[in-house]
């Protein structure tokens, strides 16, 4: 397990849970099996595969998984299928089909050619930050995250959770970052990747990669009103990861320091490897997020100690 994306949502309260309740309640609402004319299913599963906890949690992280299984129909094949139920009949009564009746063909078709069509599972990572009440989800898409968020809401009965709202432009600060190092939070340095994009309505873009984002060329587009709307920093040496407008991390990678521990951990028990890697991300997860929010002011982050 390593998380790769986080899209963070914040409690506006304490959650008032425990890694026991959680499990229970993850119990209670498990992925069912796709029937043979549902289209997609969704819901909990083990992390560890043949394992029964529907959560593992050390220092107060509780890490689960949602899956979501869907039918794959492609709209190439149940297209075909019509063409040819289609020029059948069309034959056969020596008439044009009409659009009303070519519509309940290609409905009839979709309810033939689902039970035959193959699933495909979908398994994305959340972890549950008990101590701080934050929710990070795994996830490259705020969609995607939304929609773990709301299957936990429902299996919880409640969660009142909301997207980090900086008191500060991120992409004004980020494009700061850049030209003063010494803006940074402390333990972050720009690293050599960012998106640039202007601020006039054409929205031109620019991406730039292994480039040292220190050369007057890069500082030139930010003088001339472009902003970093995504960019890659590395903190204490411990982890990298690109930070967008939304305070969303993307692309989070272990450095020497996480790494080293990493490759020592021992693969053969599943479960000591999991609280391990939980506990190794999570705690420099914690803190890039303490830090960043404290920065940009985000609200509520006072009660939350640093890690």
């Amino acid at each position: 397990m390593w998380l790769r994306n986080l899209c963070v949502f914040l409690g506006t309260n304490d959650f008032g849970l425990t890694a026991a309740g959680l499990d229970d309640a993850l119990a209670g609402a498990l992925c069912p099996s796709c029937g043979e004319q549902t289209v997609s299913v969704g819901g909990f599963v083990p992390p560890i595969k043949g394992e029964h906890a529907m959560v593992h949690a050390v220092d107060g992280l509780a890490i689960g998984v949602y899956q979501e299984i869907s039918r794959v129909l492609p709209g190439p094949v149940v297209s075909e299928e019509v063409a040819e139920r289609v020029e059948a009949l069309e034959a056969k009564e020596n008439r044009k089909v009409s659009r009303r009746e070519k519509a309940d063909i290609r409905e009839q078709a979709h309810f033939e050619l689902l039970p035959r069509a193959f699933t495909r599972s979908k398994r994305t990572t959340f972890v549950v930050d008990l101590r701080a009440s934050r929710i990070w989800v795994d996830a490259g898409s705020e969609n995607t995250a939304e929609t773990v968020v709301a299957a936990l809401r429902e299996a919880l009965g409640s969660l009142p959770v909301t997207r980090p709202e900086p008191r500060i432009g991120v992409a004004t600060e980020l494009s700061r970052w850049i030209t003063e190092t010494a803006a940074l939070p402390n333990g972050f340095e720009c690293g050599d990747r960012c998106v640039l994009e202007s601020s006039d309505e054409d929205k031109a873009s620019l991406r730039i990669t292994s480039m040292d984002l220190a050369q007057d060329e890069i500082r030139a587009h930010l003088a001339a009103g472009m902003q970093a709307t995504k960019l890659n920093v590395a903190v204490d040496d411990a982890i990298e990861f690109d930070v967008d407008e939304n305070l969303d991390l993307k692309r989070v990678r272990a450095l020497d320091l996480i790494q080293d521990d990493l490759d020592s951990l021992d693969a053969d028990d599943a479960v000591a490897e999991l609280t391990a890697r939980i506990a190794l991300q999570g705690e420099a997860l914690r803190g890039v997020l303490d830090r960043l929010y404290t920065h940009f002011g985000v609200a509520g982050e006072s009660k939350t100690e640093a890690a």
